[in-house]
């Protein structure tokens, strides 16, 4: 299979450089920048020339091939790192409601660390979803498109029941 390189540049960090293929969506490219500057991939517009790349695209359907270095711009929303209350609903305890205060920023991890200190569920044994989502630890609360007053739903879980 081909490959090539993407070079991506922006005023805010050093150049990054992806090894690609030609069937790799834009996608993939969003991806390591995210694991590269934290920047969720819905707060990321990539450019090339002036050509928006969509993330579902093949970068072949662009012209992108093995032999192309690709120059890409990368335009960052930098979104407000706001307080957001949020409502965590327990499973157990008749759905019982606890108000916690996180800001986009916050990783999962630390939310279930505050998810502990209300409930007293270990984050090994936490199950916590939002949107149809599970949270997974690595992950901020950004990439979940977390707004105020969302809820988040913890089910506890135990082994030998």
């Amino acid at each position: 299979m081909a490959s090539g390189i993407c070079v991506v540049h922006s005023e805010q960090w050093p150049l990054m450089t992806f090894h690609t293929t030609e069937n790799d969506k834009v996608k993939k490219i969003n991806e390591h920048i995210r694991s590269q500057t934290k920047v969720s991939v819905q707060d990321q517009i990539l450019l090339l020339d002036s050509k928006i790349l969509k993330p579902h695209r093949k970068l072949s359907s662009y012209g992108i091939d093995k032999e192309t270095t690709i120059h890409l711009t990368l335009k960052v929303v930098k979104p407000s790192d706001e307080e957001l209350p949020l409502y965590l609903v327990e499973s157990r305890n008749e759905g019982q409601r606890h108000l916690l205060r996180v800001r986009r920023s916050s990783s999962v991890s630390q939310v279930r660390e505050m998810i502990q200190s209300v409930t007293a569920v270990t984050p090994k044994k936490q199950t916590v979803t939002c949107n149809g989502k599970r949270l997974e630890d690595g992950k901020i609360m950004a990439d979940y498109n977390i707004t105020s007053g969302s809820l988040l739903f913890l089910t506890a879980h135990c082994i030998g029941g």
